[in-house]
């Protein structure tokens, strides 16, 4: 109930979620979002329809192509030695946006052979279009996908489709290939999936993109990470107001996520399994965390340094790339660990100049700036970092995912964010896996895909430490994460001690006239100059409770508490909020120093019933000069104690006629304390037949109910009763009886 209005508060109870159905919520956004994801990337792909089409294709032979078999649809041998071989078919008359692909089957592909697919649509029927690929040589059976949605020359209707081969040179005997089958991927979703799967899970398979093609289909490591960072986001928004939970949540999700990955990975058979780059990589990164564990070590520092070296020694002997990507950011964490490192400029001067390798390579391999002889030529790694994507997609998304997790975790305000040392460490490491994979003659000492992969090991680990302090901190109320400052009004001086004061009044003003928004910005600006003066927290608690957030105002209330001298206005505030929490010795408490206003002393008035019965809340509103403005309720709190000619007395005071329906239901109330209820339970169900809307009238029908002992129906007529006239809240010392 606010101060100026009827509007009685009921509790409401929030009964905090335990750790198993917070990881339950935390995997259920997981499987949420990545279901999301999937509808998105069909949509990119145009395949969200539900129609089909006839997915078979027969082609004919026509130049260096025969049939092997009798059968129309048998496999086609092209033979393209002696020129172009070449099939087609004629009169189609397919929709092409009902159409993702085309996949080719094949087998025997002798010599370096190169297809061709062409169509004619109804959009130039003399002008082709083709999509030219290569073929790897081998006697075992491939798949080919062709991806033609995204091409600007696949629209209307295809008429035709053709299928040539050609030789690409080099080649000294044969060049041909056998079709075993050719047909056409709808745009539906099993289409989709069957695309999607081909691109991500299938090592024999190839999809491959026309150069003219606009590429919608996502790899798999942009995939995952967009489903890590999505996640994120959506788990801290969901416990945005819980902190501890939060934490909780984005654990799970974490381990959610990390399996997803994880399994996305193993079954796109890119695992790279154990290797001795792998076991360098791991070594790295064990000696990087002896270097600069993450918690208390029941080691010495000799012990620790010793193994630290010998993990070090591992990585050199398995792998030297791999040891020379961990050098420099080992040496930053050993530099960050002396006593003196906060007095020396390199952590700092690091921090400002750690991207600058980054840019420097980026900018060489691009031909921006002309490298050094030394570094020269460099080339650009965008492709070997995309196949160390392709080789192992979670690493992108496990980066991404710790990061969008460090900027979202709950930690209270004055927690260290950042490791300075492993940050600039975390981004040397990556410079350094950057420089291997850009100059030509170190990435070609790499052996296999896992040796890429290792080499960012360091990064994550270092990435890890750069992150741990914050993920140390877990705040347990959002007192925590607000920012504390010390400044109050005694550090302010006269111009921002006037301006200060000049926003609360306009907080006071707006808050008056249902200007919420204008209250919010009047109260931002008052957090600006001083968050810790006594005018901005009770200017925070006035517009919490306007906006009600409970959760604000009582850390704002908690604030104010601290404050040795209550101000009238503090008493007035705090009393709202204890009242709205049914803090019925608080209000008893605050009232005596509140502001004398109907509002506060109904509010005693409620907390009195509660807490000392019908006769001191009788003696609460009593004491009021003008008798009727509290008649109604007086009314109410006699009928409580049975005081039937006090009643009659408060009822004259509230100007209600006898003859009103509302004042026929206080008859009939009365009529029933003094004569018992059969002889008005007609009339009493027929005023609740025909007048539904008065309170009155329920409360009536619920003394009756409740006299013919019907206890459950009594309950909902009071309470059904008092959301439709606040003027009966004593009804509430009569739910309490029940």
């Amino acid at each position: 109930m606010t101060r100026s209005g009827y509007a009685p508060q009921f509790r409401r109870f929030e009964v905090p979620m335990n750790n198993r159905a917070t990881a339950m919520t935390a995997v259920g956004v997981v499987a949420v979002v990545t279901l999301c994801a999937l509808i998105a990337q069909m949509a990119l792909l145009g395949a969200l329809r539900a129609g089909n089409v006839d997915t078979a294709l027969t082609l004919v032979p026509a130049v260096n192509a025969q049939l092997t078999g009798s059968n129309a649809s048998s496999p086609i041998k092209f033979d393209a030695s002696r020129g172009a071989a070449v099939a087609q078919v004629r009169g189609l008359n397919i929709p092409a946006r009902e159409v993702l692909a085309v996949t080719m089957a094949t087998e025997d592909v002798s010599g370096n052979a190169k297809f061709q697919l062409g169509w004619l649509s109804t959009q130039n029927i003399n002008r082709p279009a083709a999509a030219t690929a290569s073929l790897a040589a081998g006697v075992d059976p491939q798949s080919s996908f062709v991806l033609l949605s995204g091409h600007p020359r696949w629209r209307e209707n295809v008429t035709q489709i053709a299928l040539g081969f050609e030789s690409a040179g080099g080649s000294d005997g044969p060049t041909g290939a056998l079709v075993t089958g050719i047909e056409l991927v709808p745009a539906n979703p099993a289409g989709a999936m069957r695309l999607l799967s081909m691109a991500w899970f299938k090592t024999d398979g190839s999809v491959i993109t026309p150069n003219e093609s606009a590429n919608r289909l996502l790899p798999l490591a942009l995939w995952l990470a967009l489903i890590c960072a999505v996640s994120i986001v959506v788990t801290a928004l969901i416990f945005r107001r819980v902190p501890a939970e939060r934490a909780t949540a984005l654990t799970s999700t974490a381990v959610a996520l990390a399996a997803l990955t994880v399994a996305a990975t193993v079954l796109a058979n890119r695992w790279p399994g154990w290797s001795v780059p792998i076991g360098a990589g791991i070594a790295a990164v064990i000696a990087l965390l002896l270097i600069n564990p993450p918690k208390p070590m029941p080691l010495t520092l000799t012990q620790r340094w010793a193994l630290a070296l010998a993990a070090a020694g591992v990585c050199v002997l398995l792998s030297p790339l791999v040891a020379a990507v961990a050098l420099v950011p080992a040496m930053m964490l050993c530099v960050a660990q002396l006593p003196t490192a906060s007095k020396l400029p390199v952590i700092p001067a690091g921090a400002a100049l750690a991207a600058a390798p980054l840019l420097f390579i980026a900018a060489v391999s691009q031909g921006l700036i002309a490298a050094p002889a030394l570094l020269n030529p460099l080339a650009d790694p965008t492709r070997a970092l995309a196949n160390v994507a392709s080789g192992a997609g979670g690493l992108p998304g496990l980066a991404l995912g710790m990061l969008a997790m460090h900027q979202l975790w709950p930690a209270p305000a004055q927690t260290q964010r950042w490791s300075s040392g492993a940050a600039v460490a975390a981004i040397w490491a990556v410079a350094a896996a950057l420089f291997v994979l850009a100059v030509p003659k170190i990435a070609i000492t790499a052996r296999g895909g896992s040796t890429y992969i290792a080499l960012f090991f360091p990064a994550l680990a270092c990435l890890g430490l750069a992150l741990l302090p914050k993920f140390r901190e877990i705040a347990q109320s959002l007192a925590e994460t607000q920012v504390v400052e010390a400044k109050t009004e005694a550090d302010l001086s006269v111009q921002a001690l006037a301006l200060l004061e000049s926003h609360a009044d306009r907080v006071r003003t707006t808050l008056s006239r249902g200007e919420l928004g204008a209250a919010h910005a009047a109260l931002k600006q008052m957090q600006r100059i001083a968050p810790a003066a006594h005018a901005t927290q009770l200017a925070r608690l006035r517009v919490a409770l306007a906006d009600g957030d409970l959760t604000t105002a009582n850390s704002a209330a908690t604030q104010l508490a601290l404050l040795s001298d209550l101000t009238t206005a503090d008493r007035d505030a705090l009393l709202d909020l204890a009242h709205r929490q049914n803090q019925q010795a608080r209000v008893i408490e605050l009232a005596p120093g509140a502001s004398i206003t109907e509002g506060n002393r109904r509010a005693l008035a409620m907390a009195e019933l509660h807490t000392n019965g019908p006769a001191a809340a009788i003696n609460t509103l009593s004491s009021w000069a003008n008798e009727h403005s509290f008649a109604r309720e007086l009314a109410e709190l006699h009928l409580l104690v049975d005081d039937m000619a006090a009643t009659q007395k408060s009822l004259v005071n509230t100007g209600i006629a006898l003859t009103e329906p509302i004042g026929q239901a206080y008859i009939a109330r009365l009529g029933m304390r003094a004569q018992g209820h059969e002889p008005h339970a007609q009339g009493i169900n027929s005023l609740a037949t025909w007048h539904p809307q008065i309170g009155a009238v329920h409360a009536a029908q619920g003394e009756l109910m409740l006299r013919q002992g019907n206890a459950s129906g009594a309950r909902a007529r009071f309470i059904l009763a008092m959301k439709i006239d606040p003027a009966l809240w004593p009804l509430q010392h009569r739910l309490q009886s029940l």
